[in-house]
């Protein structure tokens, strides 16, 4: 063990509160280091001289007083530590006294002064104006006068009656026309004749045809019309079930929220069934599930909607399948 830790340990050896092992080392210690040896008898010199010492008497309420005397030397200090604050504060208080009279006379001559004090800041730089800067002329840029207007036409002069009148002789025009060729006509013609066109078509039309129809018939074209010519009954609409897919969306337009449902807070999802005609154009809509507040909306909306013509065979058909809007607040 080195020499401090022995040295630390001579109180606990000369008490006697070692173990036997580290009593031993002390020991060999003592053997070899007089220093340690002179501490160990200071430190007995010591403990002789503690135990000859008598204890000191004790009152018996010594203990119960304790409490009371520790409050009572801190009052005695807050108090003392509370008279030096007052001493040293109180030439900085300053007690107004409360003269009401003199307030009410004192403020509105104040107030008249404050303002005649900004009227005059703000008066007296508006009319001290001092010198404005003269402006100095250098050289002057003259435009010419503009020019005198033309002088007006001279009169036409009038043909003498004495003049000699010459007779203008009519000339007979040739016609250019030739039978199977188109001229230019020379004369701007008064009436123009109808020209004779030949008949052509069916008189009265083809049973099934339209009025202004395509040979053929155009998809979308005429008001009426068939896809492929067909004459007869147009088919009835088939449902979207199964294999036959609903058609696809080409035109949509947003419904409009109603606003008695935004002010009642409804929200929803209303779903009908539409059936579409074989231009892919919603003909009719049947409500499936309804929100009294929102269905209206919804059919509107859905009746504007187009959809891609379902073609079924060669044949344009009509489509029945479900729609569903959604009606939601943001």
């Amino acid at each position: 063990m080195r020499h401090e830790d022995i040295r630390d340990l001579l109180g606990a050896y000369l008490d006697n509160e070692l173990k036997e092992k580290e009593k031993h080392k002390v020991e060999e210690h003592l053997r070899d280091c007089r220093d340690c040896r002179e501490e160990l008898m200071l430190l007995g010199k010591l403990d002789e001289f503690g135990r000859s010492l008598s204890p000191a008497p004790q009152a018996e309420a010594y203990w119960e007083t304790f409490p009371a005397r520790v409050k009572a030397a801190l009052s005695e200090r807050l108090e003392k530590r509370r008279e030096k604050e007052v001493t040293m504060f109180q030439d900085s208080f300053i007690i107004a006294e409360k003269n009401f009279r003199l307030k009410a006379m004192v403020f509105p001559v104040s107030l008249a002064a404050h303002l005649i004090i900004a009227a005059m800041l703000v008066i007296f730089p508006l009319l001290n104006t001092g010198t404005l800067p003269e402006v100095q002329i250098y050289s002057a840029f003259l435009a010419p006068p503009p020019p005198p207007p033309p002088p007006p036409p001279p009169p036409a002069k009038k043909r003498s009656s004495s003049q000699a009148k010459t007779r203008i002789k009519p000339v007979q025009a040739q016609s250019t026309i030739e039978a199977g060729k188109l001229v230019a006509p020379v004369e701007i013609p008064e009436e123009i004749a109808e020209e004779q066109v030949s008949d052509f078509g069916v008189e009265g039309g083809v049973e099934g045809g339209v009025e202004g129809g395509v040979v053929g018939g155009v998809l979308g074209g005429v008001v009426g019309g068939v896809l492929g010519g067909v004459v007869g009954e147009i088919e009835a609409p088939v449902r979207a079930v199964g294999e036959i897919k609903p058609p696809k969306l080409i035109k949509r337009v947003d419904p409009v929220y109603p606003e008695i449902a935004r002010q009642a807070r409804v929200e929803g999802t209303v779903i009908l069934e539409a059936t579409t005609d074989i231009y892919g154009r919603v003909q009719n809509v049947k409500v499936l599930r309804s929100i009294p507040l929102l269905d209206q909306a919804a059919i509107d909306a859905v009746r504007q909607w187009v959809y891609e013509p379902m073609i079924i065979n060669g044949r344009p058909r009509g489509v029945i399948f479900v729609v569903t809007i959604y009606f939601q607040l943001k």
